[in-house]
Parts: structure tokens; sequence; C-alpha cells
């Protein structure tokens, strides 16, 4: 049974500063203002690291996309919709802005409908789940995280979202990424980072979160000090959210 559903977890977007292992950057790291770029030569090189002496990935051509996830001097740190991760050079790339038709009337976002799952013992969960993160930290001789009420709230209005909304995804309809849902909270970060499950306990969660490399690095980060933890309850599955900030 746990075989099957830790199937459902999927592993966390990790920002500002873990990337994919095929990634060899150098220099330093520094967030970025912009959140998407658009190619503006005819080719442009996505390589491993920040510097031409580094392996070519894969070329991208004029107007495609990307999601920037920092700089490294004069290169932009990116990942693509297939969730490669690389550098390309700043200087053929422009900030991508979204043409957005106009309406006269444009439909709201979706909101989680009020009583769609239930947060009851949320408290007893919170416990339940910090004491495991926080004993995984304390084999692995890193400090404990503290639980944090603001960051909280964030997680538990993201479970509410998956749970009302019907999905299982990082990006969210209603809120957009969660550093952008962040944000919008007022919450502020140097470091941050999202873990999400669907189990059957918060348990079976933890166990899942740990089997996940992702998600384990997340828990056993140095760059963290703070982690929020949200629990909606949805017929036989619990969402949870984590949410780690330094």
């Amino acid at each position: 049974m746990f075989r099957k559903l830790a199937g459902i977890i999927i592993v966390a977007t990790l920002c500002m500063f873990l990337y994919h292992p095929g990634a060899e950057v150098a220099g330093t790291f520094t967030p970025s203002s912009v959140d998407k770029i658009q190619v503006t030569s005819n080719n442009l090189n996505l390589r491993t690291g920040a510097g031409t002496n580094h392996k070519i990935i894969t070329t991208l051509h004029r107007g495609d996309v990307m999601e920037v996830l920092g700089k490294i001097n004069g290169w932009y740190v990116v990942k693509l919709t297939n969730d490669t991760v690389g550098c390309v050079i700043d200087d053929y790339v422009k900030p991508y802005v979204a043409q957005r038709p106009a309406v006269t009337n444009p439909a709201p976002k979706p909101t989680p409908a009020p009583g769609s799952g239930s947060t009851v013992n949320a408290s007893a969960m919170q416990a339940e789940m910090l004491g495991y993160i926080n004993e995984a930290r304390a084999q692995a001789g890193l400090p404990s995280l503290k639980l944090d009420a603001k960051l909280s709230e964030g997680a538990t209005l993201k479970s509410k979202d998956m749970a009302a909304n019907n999905y299982f995804s990082h990006q969210s309809p209603t809120y957009g990424s969660p550093f952008e849902m962040m944000r919008s909270l007022g919450i502020s970060y140097r470091y941050a980072g999202e873990n999400i499950a669907k189990h059957m306990s918060v348990k079976s969660a933890h166990q899942g979160f740990m089997n996940s490399p992702g998600h384990r690095a997340n828990i056993l980060s140095r760059n963290f000090n703070k982690v929020g933890l949200g629990f909606v309850k949805q017929g036989n599955y619990l969402y949870v959210t984590q949410w780690f900030t330094d």
C-alpha cells in the first residue's frame, strides 16, 4: 500500500540554491527580479554552468521562454518546461511578458470553496510532523527548524487550494508558484522551498518525503531555519504542504 501511495508524491521545486544534478554552476548565485526570459537570437546554447567552457546541454531558438531561477554574474540560471536546468548568457535574452488578450469582464481566479476539506486536528498534525522533521535533522547533525505561524498559514492555504480545486502541483491555478504565493502573503526570504504530499497519514507523508531526494534535501537543508506546515483532509486523503524559509 505504501509503495502505491508513495508514487503520487512529486519532487519539490527547490528555489535559489538547489539545481538539477546535471547542472554545474560556478560563481556567486544571486536572486533575479526577472521571472521569465525569452531568447532573442536565432540560436542560444544552454550550458551546464555559467561560462562558455561548460558543456552544452541543448540549443535554444528565438522565441523560446524559460523560467529564471537566478543569476551568476552575466548568466541566467534557468529551468525549461521539461525541468532541465542550465545557464544562458544574458546578451541574447530579454524579460518575457506574456501577452494577454483584453477582456471586458475577466473571470475571477478560482478560490478555495468554503468548507472544502477539513483542517481538524491541524495543531496535533503540525506537532507530529515537526517532531519527525527535527528528529531527522538531529540525526544529520542539523539544528531544529522552528514552526512559523505565517508560513503555516500560507501552507494551509495551499493545501486547501489543492483539495478545493482538485489538483496536485507546485503551480497553483489560484496563487501561481509557491514563491509568488509567499511574496503575495508578505513573506520575505533569501532561500525558500516547498514540499507537497497526498497521503493517508502524517507519518506516511513524512516517510514519502524522506524517501524522495528532492523532498529530503529541503527537510535537511542548512539554508532553512523556519518551516510552515499545512494539512487538509479530503475524503481518505491528507493534503500536506511544507513551506521552508531561512
